[in-house]
């Protein structure tokens, strides 16, 4: 494949793996030599004010893994080669200090019922809805507490795919890595070599996507989460993820890119796009056919980008990671429920959970057992049980 210089060096795959490769093989390589591999020039962003006690402690749990401090590094380092100066620093940020700007426009409990009731005269959420689903605490005006980092954020909700301190940050890395592998990609195969898919887009639209996720996915005292609303038949994350991008005013067409992550705007699921279009225009306040998300359809809406960018397409295939992350955390966690109770650490399950996969993904346990079988499995856990403190 005919790749730039630039581009090469932008997405190179030893690079890419050479952390994943050293947590999936800790009977070879400790945390010390994962901990080498951090860049010295992005450390971990502290918080600008008081955490929740459960996200304080997730915080913790994240600062203390060699893994998760590596794992920031190389996802500000790739968000720090988006060209355009605006969107770079939009999404440098969030992953600095996540913030719910969605919510300014909302700022007393009347006008966030009303976007609720909007929301539900849409078919979008029941009539009886929380509206703390919407806006989860920490996205009050005066709130005592801040969002969680977004390096100690969960990657989904209790059981599923990365849902351990630093899971976002695997997540939206694995994503954005994967949207610039397709970008160069279909530049090869279809544009002859030409950098003709939009680079920024595809890994700033992967890297926004799922920003909300901080505030959606906080942590309770006893280490489970958060449970998540479903806003127009996906999880609330999204939506308001795609507010953000809105308010942050963000282009129509990037917005509709970010939006296709949880469904290609094609064959039948354009109308899902839409619907996303529309639910996070209602949450940003704005008018989704004035702002450019959509236009009438007859009697209905489609999208106003017609045809829809290739690059919506590619935030699609890159939002793939779960197919992989959400069996293997089920397929580890059975083990973890196991090993706790022989083990009985002084943590709940949840923190026990949480303090093992921050240390090592679930996906390399699971590849750990996979390939070579419960025995390996087993000694490679201990030998991150060894390394765990619950305090």
């Amino acid at each position: 494949m005919c790749v730039s210089e630039s581009r090469s060096a932008l997405f190179n795959r030893a690079a890419f793996f050479g952390v994943v490769a050293a947590v999936a093989a800790p009977l070879a390589i400790g945390p010390e030599a994962i901990a080498e591999a951090a860049d010295p020039r992005y450390p971990l962003p502290l918080p600008a004010g008081q955490l929740t006690p459960g996200n304080a402690h997730a915080m913790r749990l994240a600062q203390r893994s060699p893994y998760v401090r590596a794992l920031y590094g190389n996802v500000e380092g790739l968000a720090r080669t988006i060209s355009a100066a605006g969107l770079r620093e939009a999404v440098l940020s969030f992953l600095h200090r996540p913030a719910p700007d969605y919510a300014a426009n909302a700022p007393t409990l009347e006008k966030r019922t009303a976007v609720r009731d909007a929301l539900a005269a849409a078919g979008f959420v029941k009539a009886d809805a929380p509206v703390s689903g919407i806006f989860p605490p920490g996205t009050e005006p005066h709130s005592p507490t801040v969002l969680q980092p977004f390096w100690s954020t969960p990657g989904s909700g209790d059981g599923s795919h990365h849902a351990y301190p630093g899971g976002l940050a695997t997540h939206e890395y694995f994503n954005a890595s994967m949207s610039a592998a397709f970008g160069t990609t279909y530049d090869a195969h279809y544009f002859g070599g030409r950098p003709t898919i939009d680079r920024d887009t595809i890994v700033a639209a992967a890297l926004y996507h799922d920003i909300m996720k901080t505030a959606v996915f906080q942590w309770r005292e006893d280490g489970t989460l958060f449970d998540e609303l479903t806003i127009a038949g996906t999880g609330a994350h999204h939506i308001l993820s795609g507010a953000t991008a809105i308010v942050h005013g963000r282009p129509p067409r990037f917005v509709t890119t970010l939006l296709s992550a949880h469904a290609a705007p094609s064959l039948g699921d354009e109308k899902l796009v839409v619907d996303w279009c529309r639910a996070a225009a209602i949450v940003a306040g704005v008018d989704p056919v004035a702002f450019g998300l959509i236009k009438a359809d007859g009697s209905d809406w489609k999208l106003a980008a017609d045809p829809v960018p290739t690059e919506a397409f590619i935030n699609f295939l890159s939002d793939h990671d779960y197919v992989l992350s959400v069996h293997a955390m089920h397929v580890v966690s059975d083990r973890l429920k196991t090993r706790y109770a022989q083990w009985q650490p002084p943590a709940t399950f949840g923190w026990y959970r949480a303090a093992v996969l921050s240390q090592s993904t679930a996906i390399a346990l699971y590849d750990t057992l996979a390939r070579h079988g419960e025995t390996a499995f087993t000694a490679s856990l201990r030998q991150v049980e060894a390394n765990l403190a619950f305090g």
